[in-house]
């Protein structure tokens, strides 16, 4: 997602699922599960995005998940093309 994609969405103050977090900043959901679960492994206090579980699912709070997306080097990556596989 670039720059300016980010820009465009606005950290509302709100809890989003998995789902909605995966599509807002573009990420595949299973890479997203594999994010949040990492997370949830970590001390509340030390996380970089707020989480809460739900019964059946997470929630994460969107102006962290944005701050998250923003740092240098995060953020969903583009497919690779065939020609860097072709060696």
């Amino acid at each position: 997602m670039s720059d300016v994609e980010l820009e465009k969405i606005e950290p509302k103050e709100i809890w989003v699922d998995l789902y909605e977090a995966a599509e807002i900043i573009g990420y595949n959901y299973h890479s997203m599960r594999r994010l949040i679960y990492g997370m949830s492994q970590q001390p509340e206090d030390e996380r970089e995005i707020k989480l809460r579980k739900r019964t059946s699912r997470w929630e994460l709070w969107l102006p962290d998940l944005i701050k998250y997306v923003e740092k240098p080097g995060r953020g969903p990556y583009g497919k690779r093309s065939d020609s860097n596989n072709n060696a």
